[in-house]
């Protein structure tokens, strides 16, 4: 063999410049020499054919490690999956443990280790299998994006570096060493415990408790992983109520769980102290109708419980009278133009209690025409259901936020066919028509165009109700307004009315709760977002 040989007990380590793959190296070295090259590992500089999973390219990138482990395993053929796992936990103990826990590293099922923070991936894993005059070789192999300062942004999943999570480099050998050490241990303890080493691997396992799509070929299911089987399956419970133990599939994570606190801070928009009116957004509502004077009140009075600073409605005459109820809304009477209503605001808010009409349908295409930040709501969305060439006006600065009937008239299906399929009606939706989608329901999900997905758990039933949705709408306006990106709008807006909802249930306990309540309680809820704490 042309190369350096390196001992690291139990394993002899060969070292390379450059190889096809270091998994190709190792398992030509089994045929030909075979037992004489148990126990080895192989280290290259560099890879021209390196590969993941389902045959995907490895990426190159400056000092990585690239290595293969071989060991004859002592393990029955259907638990081998089980050495991806092992080795991906080594990998995520060795780096903890080498950084001083200066990064915080998870395993996502099978065989990636990822920044928790961000979910960018900083191990791969390949693990193979190899039979040679019955003995049974297993080939474990791990690339590590260790010291580069420089991932491409247009991966297929994105990426990340040990450098650049923790802004210190490590000498390759030292930490293909301390995965050595990390992965005898983790061998170890599968053989000898199995359900402890599972225990855990699933301590670390960001899969567990996700909400994950299951990806194979053409067909994508999406559900919550659940647990890890003794084999190494995942265990998935999907939307429709049935459970699957995933060996063989794509599984990539969702959404970690419910929208937080932290997030909240973190993507709502920030206020200038030295800011004034004008300042913090104008926001458009076109809403209401003779017989729905109520919904446009909500919507408005909720719109400036959020924090817009100005907002303007655009209502049915015979409506205004009641209107003294909400001084801070501006009015446009339906007699002047929604042009220049439009042209003003900084984002609009379309659909509660408007009817289902042609009038709709005309203010509807004025406002997607615009290109304005949007969120179209209720009326707007029947309206639209039946108008194809109004939904082809759909852009990435609008949301939709539809309850399942909503969706399932846009989709034309049954309403039936979207609870079962929640999360696919809403990703489909997104993908086909590039806007933001917030399926509102106990637990809501919000897709943004690209795909990306969050889910929302916070709420009570006080929330199923009629004017909730008039709220919500009024809420994701305000935030459109001020600044934010139509995901980051969608997504605070749901957490912002289930948490107001909840802690006017806490307050109102000894009443019933209406949706009107929970706009008193938006201005604190927006408050404790942003930091601002204040006395009760």
């Amino acid at each position: 063999m042309e190369n350096n040989r390196y001992n690291h007990y139990p394993f002899k380590v060969y070292t390379y410049d450059i190889v096809d793959s270091t998994n190709a190296v190792a398992k030509r070295a089994i045929a030909e020499f075979g037992r004489e090259f148990d126990l080895t590992v192989h280290v290259a500089g560099s890879q021209t054919k390196g590969r993941g999973r389902k045959d995907r390219a490895w990426l190159n990138t400056e000092e990585a490690v690239l290595m293969s482990i071989v060991h004859r395993a002592a393990l029955s053929s259907d638990r081998l999956p089980m050495l991806n796992l092992a080795a991906a936990e080594a990998v995520r103990n060795a780096l903890v443990k080498l950084t001083g826990n200066d990064i915080d590293l998870s395993v996502k099922w099978p065989n990636d280790v990822i920044a928790s923070f961000d979910m960018k991936k900083i191990c791969g894993i390949l693990s193979e299998s190899l039979y040679l005059k019955g003995d049974r070789f297993a080939v474990i192999g791990i690339g590590v994006n260790l010291n580069t300062g420089s991932i491409p942004g247009d991966l297929l999943q994105p990426a990340s570096s040990v450098y650049l999570e923790c802004g210190r480099r490590f000498r390759i050998l030292d930490v293909v060493n301390a995965i050595l050490d990390e992965y005898m241990l983790q061998y170890d303890l599968l053989r000898s415990d199995p359900d402890e080493f599972l225990r855990c691997f699933s301590k670390n396992c960001i899969s567990l408790g996700s909400h994950v799509a299951v990806i194979r070929g053409d067909e994508t299911r999406y559900g919550m992983a659940d647990r890890i089987f003794g084999d190494g399956r995942l265990v998935v419970r999907y939307e429709d109520g049935a459970i699957e133990e995933v060996g063989a599939a794509d599984v990539s994570i969702r959404s970690r769980g419910g929208i937080d606190d932290k997030l909240i801070k973190r993507i709502l928009p920030k206020r200038d102290p030295n800011g004034n009116k004008g300042s913090n957004g104008r926001a458009a509502l076109i809403v209401g109708s003779g017989s729905m004077p109520g919904a446009a009140l909500m919507c408005s009075k909720a719109c400036v419980r959020a924090g817009a600073g100005l907002t303007r409605a655009l209502i049915p005459k015979e409506i205004v009278p009641s209107f003294a109820l909400v001084p801070e809304v501006m009015l446009v009477p339906e007699t002047e133009s929604a042009d220049e209503l439009i042209k003003w605001a900084s984002a609009v808010g379309i659909g509660c209690g408007m009817g289902v009409s042609e009038r709709t349908a005309g203010l509807l295409g004025k406002v997607l025409r615009s290109g304005k930040p949007c969120v179209i709501d209720a009326d707007a969305l029947n309206t639209m259901a039946s108008k194809p060439e109004l939904m082809a006006l759909l852009h990435a600065k609008a949301v939709i936020t539809p309850h399942p009937g909503e969706m399932a008239r846009l989709l034309g299906c049954e309403t039936e066919e979207v609870v079962k399929n929640f999360t696919a009606s809403a990703v489909n939706f997104a993908n086909e028509h590039g806007c933001c989608v917030l399926l509102k329901s106990a637990s809501s999900i919000i897709v943004s165009p690209k795909g990306a997905v969050r889910y929302n758990d916070r709420g009570s039933s006080a929330l199923a109700k009629g004017g909730s949705g008039d709220v919500l709408t009024g809420i994701v306006a305000s935030l459109l307004a001020q600044g934010a990106k139509p995901y980051d709008a969608a997504s605070a807006g749901a957490y912002l009315l289930g948490v107001s909802a909840e802690h006017a249930m806490e307050l109102l306990r000894e009443r019933f709760i209406c949706a009107s309540d929970v706009t008193e309680m938006i201005s604190k809820e927006l408050e404790r977002g942003t930091g601002n704490d204040t006395e009760d």
